[in-house]
């Protein structure tokens, strides 16, 4: 709306709360309360003994993230850019892949940016995307990926503003693992604003669909100016500004090509929403793939599949459309695990600066409840925004742990609203075991105290020293590959699963597991993370004092169980498809 000479808009649930003259007064000042609020590169809480390190430059990552900005603050400036894990050579350890951004009209950028592939060569991160052929230039958001041909090679995919890419693994050739670009051909080139994806198999015929969410529909054409005219201060607008997108769910039919069919298969009520999240598990253990997504600004989703690909939708009536007071909120990434030990899955979804992250704990499959304050997570995130998040155990005691990646959306927030900053650190929590969680950033060292803008935030264990890592993207910056150095003296193990001959990367595969007789907890292959990422495919549980034996309880996706017994710990194991 327009008046009085400035351009405004209106104060919208979820973001920036900017009257046409400025900060809302009636908006406590707290920035005392949290780190984010210190000048940019200040360190606070560092401790003499890091126990996680940025290693990412001296194992040879030089990747540098550019979104392209021009000055005129076009709104894909504030998402871009992920990446994640995946093993795409076979070999059993993880390789890196990156996504970047392009240029925006009247960007300065003399030099086109492009995705990079790292293949992790004895502990060093050498690129090889011109071999590889999987550098796409266009502005990239995030990545998942899944062996969708079930040829035995993983092959992933790419979300963009923009044409997204399948890249279809080619296997080895003259000794070197190759991709072919094949969306076109394939289906499921779609050319909206792709954030998130997860590959799973929705209809339950043994190969894998692909679930791509979408957020709103910007061009650069279109694209509002917002912000404080009186002052002469710009910013990016808020979601609302925009309308949003209905996701994509792309059907396998097995012969290499998909057919999208969101309309059909009840996914089109989200038509008007803006997604970012997305998660696919069976949340009803009945066998069948559920479906969740985390919306900016709108409610949040819940697709209950009835096992032949169909959906209904049911967030409201769970409880995780909204939040315990019953608003929408600005959901940005999901992070889905049992973090209690019940074994029912709970749910984190990071929000918006003064929304706090919103943890669901999970009561009985189907009812959520909404316990932000009683796990302890909502004070520490109140003045940060959250993006990427992964529930992980960090320090090998058995339970699960948590990391949020944190970064403002607005590069000129500090002129409207005090003590909020547009870098912010990163978080770290520890699980007591019940499911309440202690901000232990500041024992984590400078990885977690320095500010940037970061936004995917992926878990893996690049090295296999059972220690789990990080990999945090950051807006206009070099990634972080956050080493775990903690020396706890806890026992590990972990699990490389190879699936049916649909479906040879065993997404969907659960995992059960008991040491020395007692139940550690349960684990879940799943395609791309909490938003924008891959996390590592295979399946970690620390054992805390326990040194074994461990039994292994294995539900595949298509329902044959098997039981597995291992008497070594502390290395990973692969377990194949019993076939």
């Amino acid at each position: 709306m327009i008046g009085a000479g400035r351009l405004c808009t209106a104060a919208l649930s979820g973001w920036l709360l900017v009257a046409c003259g400025g900060a809302d007064p009636s908006i406590e000042e707290s920035g005392s309360r949290d780190a984010a609020a210190e000048p940019a590169g200040t360190v606070s809480g560092a401790t003499e003994f890091a126990w996680f390190v940025d290693v990412s430059r001296e194992l040879g990552i030089e990747f540098l993230h550019q979104d392209g900005r021009s000055g005129q603050r076009f709104y894909v400036e504030t998402v871009a850019s992920g990446g994640g894990w995946l093993d795409f050579d076979g070999d059993g350890d993880l390789d890196l892949y990156l996504i970047n951004g392009a240029a925006t009209p009247g960007s300065t950028l003399t030099t086109s940016p492009q995705n990079l592939l790292y293949e992790n060569r004895e502990g060093r991160f050498v690129d090889v995307t011109a071999v590889a052929a999987v550098g796409d230039p266009g502005y990239g958001m995030g990545m998942c990926a899944g062996d969708f041909d079930a040829d035995g090679w993983l092959d992933f995919y790419v979300t963009n503003y923009g044409t997204d890419r399948l890249f279809r693994s080619l296997g080895e050739i003259d000794g070197r693992v190759r991709f072919e670009e094949v969306s076109g051909s394939a289906g499921v080139g779609g050319d909206r604003w792709g954030t998130n994806c997860t590959f799973a198999d929705f209809d339950s015929d043994g190969d894998l669909d692909l679930y791509v969410v979408n957020y709103v529909d910007f061009s650069f054409e279109r694209n509002p100016r917002c912000g404080d005219a009186a002052r002469d201060v710009w910013s990016y607008c808020r979601p609302h500004v925009f309308d949003g997108q209905r996701d994509d769910l792309y059907i396998n039919q097995g012969d290499g090509t998909f057919r999208e069919e969101s309309l059909v298969r009840g996914i089109a009520i989200g038509r008007d929403d803006r997604g970012f999240g997305v998660v696919a598990s069976d949340l009803t253990t009945d066998g069948a793939v559920d479906v969740l997504v985390a919306n900016d600004g709108t409610a949040n989703r819940l697709y209950v599949n009835d096992g032949n690909g169909f959906f209904t939708e049911m967030a409201l009536i769970t409880g995780l459309a909204l939040n315990h007071l019953g608003h929408e909120e600005s959901g940005m990434g999901l992070a889905l695990a049992d973090v209690d030990g019940d074994r029912l899955q709970d749910l984190l979804v990071t929000n918006y600066s003064f929304e706090t992250n919103t943890f669901y704990s999970n009561r009985d499959e189907l009812f959520f409840e909404d316990r932000t304050t009683e796990s302890g997570l909502g004070e520490a995130s109140y003045l940060r925004v959250g993006w990427g998040a992964g529930f992980f155990d960090f320090d090998n005691d058995g339970d699960l742990d948590l990391a949020v990646a944190n970064g403002h959306v607005m590069d000129t927030i500090d002129e409207f609203e005090h003590g909020i900053g547009y870098p912010q650190s990163n978080l770290l929590f520890e699980n007591d075991g019940r499911g309440r969680f202690r901000d232990v950033s500041p024992q984590a060292g400078a990885a977690f105290a320095i500010r940037k803008v970061s936004r995917a935030l992926a878990v893996g264990d690049w090295n296999d020293d059972g220690r789990l890592d990080l990999l945090i993207t950051n807006t206009n910056d070099h990634v972080d590959l956050l080493e775990n150095r903690l020396e706890t003296g806890n026992h590990w193990i972990g699990f490389r699963l190879e699936g049916s001959s649909a479906n040879p990367s065993a997404i969907g595969t659960r995992v059960l597991l008991t040491c020395d007789d007692v139940e550690i907890g349960q684990r879940e292959v799943r395609s791309g993370g909490s938003l924008l990422a891959q996390d590592d495919l295979r399946v970690h549980f620390g054992l805390g004092a326990c040194s074994g034996p461990v039994i292994v309880k294995i539900s595949w996706p298509d329902g044959t169980t098997d039981t597995e017994r291992f008497d070594e710990v502390d290395r990973y194991r692969r377990v194949r498809y019993p076939e």
